[in-house]
């Protein structure tokens, strides 16, 4: 039975003072050490993707280094809204969705580990709170695409942008579980915002999740990303906090 971790987090794309915060994301990425982990507002134009990748690899020696999976839609919107996946283990596919509305995209990797194959799909939905049906309709437009696939054990991460009881959260959890909410009954209290963000005023509230299919046990779930500098306690790794799942995968 495979053991996975798998980690997601809204990097918040340059904003918040980056070069003060890549140290939080780099520090408690290697502390954590997930398999899988899904970034979103992943800022393309100046390869901050890249630039976590090569941070964590430097302190890794001789551990299995973290390979980067991007994806984008054309234009000024690839600074935003671009998303990436890390992961150290053996990916044997990785393809694009793009859900049509808001340059909103989605990626599906498949994984092996110890020859049993899992999707894992980051995505970013649309953000205003107020958009609560254009969010609904790209939650659905996610199930058919993953409808159209080879029918895995599948993961889906990332900023939601959902709060609890909309529509878009009861989709996903019509199919899929709730891995923090497995773990500890109830969904944090919130994974948006941290003091990084100060200008945004939409109520805090839990924006994040990872969704897993029936073939998983959640062993562990919690907050990731949720500690601030130590010099200064408004600045975090993000203006979202992070989340990570621990998951059996029966085989």
């Amino acid at each position: 039975m495979p053991r996975i971790k798998v980690a997601t987090l809204n990097l918040f794309n340059r904003m918040g003072d980056w070069e003060l915060r890549l140290p939080l994301v780099v520090d408690q990425l290697v502390e954590l050490m997930p398999d899988v982990i899904g970034f979103q507002e992943v800022d393309l134009m100046i390869d901050q993707g890249i630039e976590v990748s090569r941070a964590v690899n430097k302190r890794l020696a001789d551990e299995p280094h973290y390979r980067l999976k991007h994806a984008t839609t054309p234009g000024l919107r690839a600074s935003i809204f671009g998303i990436g996946t890390l992961a150290r283990i053996e990916c044997v596919e990785h393809e694009i969705l793009d859900l049509m509305t808001f340059d909103r995209i989605a990626q599906r990797m498949v994984y092996a580990v110890d020859g049993v194959r899992f999707a894992v799909v980051n995505t970013h939905l649309h953000h205003p709170p107020e958009a609560v049906d254009e969010r609904a309709e790209q939650a659905e437009y996610i199930l058919r695409w993953l409808d159209r696939h080879e029918a895995l054990p599948t993961i889906v991460s990332g900023d939601f942008n959902s709060y609890g009881g909309e529509r878009t959260v009861e989709i996903m959890k019509g199919r899929f579980r709730s891995a923090l909410e497995a773990a500890n009954g109830r969904e944090p209290e919130k994974t948006w915002p941290t003091p990084v963000n100060t200008f945004d005023d939409a109520p805090a509230g839990t924006l994040d999740y990872i969704y897993v299919s029936p073939q998983f046990e959640v062993v562990e779930a919690g907050l990731a990303f949720d500690r601030p500098d130590a010099e200064n306690a408004d600045r975090f790794p993000s203006d979202h906090l992070g989340l990570y799942a621990v998951l059996d995968l029966d085989s």
